[in-house]
């Protein structure tokens, strides 16, 4: 299921978890949060439709104490290839999941989300999703140099959306999309004003003479 929360009481208006009704009953169910609703969705139909509008997906996968074993293996064997294929990422707060992951299919994009910066952690995964707020720059120029992507979340704020842009953070997660397109639209103006006036710095012939 595409869900994120662990109860489907505060959406859905049932005091369940996902575990306690079959798949049929939780695609019948109708999820409410501000002031938009829809049908929950399977993984499978998710993706498919994800798939046909060619829309790259980032996926959390939340492990519970109660998943049955093997739950990331089944997940790899029926979603990996697609996924690989239609270029996706995804990543788990969860470190024996992302290891499972690489281990399972090394060719799946993984990143390890990171709640706040501690320390610079020595992962298997390909990237990190870091909350915005102990986010640093040099936290991502390290992982820069050792090939890794590093993503900021949950950025809803124009000012922090500019700043992990500058920060050079690969991709922000937001739940204010609109907003964050105009801050890209003004960062790429900026940094085009910036070059060109690099440029006419860097083109001032060097024997040009000043006078005192």
């Amino acid at each position: 299921m595409v869900l994120h929360d662990e109860n489907l009481k505060e959406l859905a208006g049932v005091n369940k978890t996902p575990r306690q009704l079959t798949l049929k009953q939780l695609t019948r169910l109708t999820v409410h949060e501000n002031g938009h609703q829809a049908k929950l969705a399977s993984f499978t139909t998710y993706l498919r439709t994800a798939d046909r509008l060619h829309q790259k997906l980032l996926v959390e996968i939340k492990p519970t104490p109660a998943d049955s074993p093997g739950m990331v293996k089944r997940f790899v064997d029926r979603y990996g290839t697609d996924l690989i294929q239609h270029h996706a990422l995804v990543h788990s707060l969860d470190y024996g999941v992302v290891e499972q992951l690489k281990r399972l299919e090394p060719r799946l994009p993984v990143m390890y989300i990171q709640p706040y910066n501690f320390t610079y952690p020595n992962t298997a995964a390909n990237g990190y999703s870091m909350e915005y707020s102990t986010l640093t720059y040099d936290f991502i120029t390290l992982a820069h140099l050792q090939g890794k992507r590093v993503y900021a979340w949950t950025v809803n704020e124009p000012a922090v959306m500019m700043q992990m842009m500058y920060k050079n953070a690969d991709g922000i997660i937001t739940d204010n999309l609109a907003e964050l397109n105009r801050q890209i639209a003004t960062y790429e103006d900026q940094r085009s004003y910036a070059r060109q006036l690099l440029n006419y710095i860097l083109v001032v012939p060097t024997n040009t003479e000043f006078a005192p």
